[in-house]
């Protein structure tokens, strides 16, 4: 009997490793660069990683500054790129990003991306604050979701993984890593993160549980809230310097609050075209999708 074992232990142990190195080498799943927290609080990502996103074979690289996107400082003009995970972009090879389309369309001006997953609108503006002193940009274009700005308000729902902030006592709350230790076993170890992801129950249900909230929280506009919030961002940052990318279809309140600060605004029009999103499951932008973003930001850049 203990014999058996060994054997079984054996082969289980080289089989392990024999499927290990194969989604290791086929890129089976993805591989996640390393967060950590600057002196800011802000979350970036460890300088030097690179690695493979699986969706055709994408790879990525972080930056010097803790980003995954462009860097690019060279020109007198700087405009900072600041968002979620529709800037981070790890599903879309580089030449994708909204900073290289639009330094293929202004080669005179720098464009520099600081995006990450999870970025909330309060996270966006921190980001913004942190950039004046690190890069000195001329101008700022946040691009953001309706969402953004809910889940900045701790008030509407606590997210302990994102930085928002207490609207009645006006602190920012920082953000946590969720599982820290458990991500950093599952993205080391192939095999375990490969079946992670092919039996996602806990993961389904978490998204089912998260989508509940999303959609009470938008059907609960507070206006004092939403208006306390915009009032602590005039008195706490430069808006002169920002443009706010909005996503297409974005709530006309939260515009018109918008608009009632002089911040500047380009309202994202897909015109229907569901050639921008990735899938059916999936609302991030192609590469094609990405494009025309980035032509509706030019035209608004050329006229301003």
């Amino acid at each position: 009997m203990s014999h058996f074992i060994k054997k079984s232990a054996y082969f289980v142990f080289f089989f392990g490793v024999i499927c290990e190195l194969i989604i290791r080498f086929f890129h089976l799943v993805p591989d996640i660069p390393e967060r950590y927290f600057d002196k800011h609080g802000i979350q970036r990502y460890k300088q030097g990683q690179m690695g493979f996103f699986t969706e055709g074979k994408v790879k990525w690289e972080v930056n010097n500054f803790g980003w995954l996107g462009v860097s690019d400082l060279e020109k007198d003009t700087i405009i900072s790129i600041i968002g979620d995970s529709y800037i981070e972009n790890i599903m879309n090879p580089i030449e994708c990003n909204q900073g290289s389309f639009l330094k293929s369309l202004f080669p005179n001006y720098s464009f520099f991306e600081a995006g990450r997953s999870g970025v909330t609108f309060i996270e966006a503006m921190e980001i913004s604050k942190v950039l004046e002193t690190e890069i000195a940009p001329n101008y700022h274009l946040l691009y953001l979701s309706e969402n953004d700005f809910y889940e900045s308000i701790s008030e509407i729902a606590r997210y302990s993984d994102r930085v928002q902030i207490s609207i009645e006592n006006e602190v920012i709350l920082d953000s946590q890593l969720k599982s820290p230790r458990m991500k950093k076993v599952l993205y080391n170890f192939k095999l375990l993160y490969y079946l992670y992801l092919k039996f996602p129950l806990f993961v389904e249900k978490q998204n089912k549980e998260q989508f509940k909230k999303n959609v009470i929280k938008i059907d609960n506009f507070d206006k004092v809230l939403f208006e306390k919030l915009f009032i602590y961002c005039s008195k706490n940052y430069n808006l002169d310097k920002l443009v706010f990318v909005l996503h297409p279809n974005t709530d006309k309140r939260i515009i018109s609050l918008v608009n009632n600060y002089g911040i500047r605004i380009v309202l994202l029009n897909s015109g229907g075209d569901k050639n921008w999103g990735l899938g059916k499951h999936d609302n991030h932008w192609t590469c094609y999708g990405h494009r025309q973003v980035s032509k509706q930001v030019a035209t608004y850049i050329e006229n301003h």
